[in-house]
């Protein structure tokens, strides 16, 4: 959604997994000075419904819970009907240096990440 001087206030990112009539909603932000007025709300709707037009059936959203920066996050997407389903933990590795392999790399060619 565009600014009157020309900046985006509000956008919204949705994949469509066309195989499987899926969309991620992802990412979704607003500027600061935008913020409250309801336009996450009206570009997040719009990518929905263009989503459903394209041939989803249902929608995911991964938000991010608990970090200060985004306090409006889950309360937009419960707001737009999102219900929490599952739940995912993340894991970090600190560690730079990768152990040696103790076999043959895959055949896909998968990779190890630090």
């Amino acid at each position: 959604m565009e600014a009157p001087d020309g900046r985006f206030a509000a956008q919204c990112l949705i994949w469509l997994d066309d195989r499987n009539a899926v969309g991620e909603l992802e990412p979704v932000g607003t500027l600061p000075e935008f913020r409250r007025l309801g336009l996450a709300r009206a570009v997040c709707l719009a990518a929905l419904h263009a989503t459903r037009d394209a041939g989803a059936r249902e929608a995911v959203v991964y938000p991010v819970i608990g970090v200060p920066k985004f306090p409006a996050a889950l309360p937009l997407y419960r707001d737009l009907g999102f219900r929490p389903y599952a739940r995912t933990l993340t894991c970090t590795r600190t560690r730079c240096r990768i152990p040696p392999s103790s076999g043959p790399a895959s055949p896909e060619g998968a990779h190890q990440r630090t």
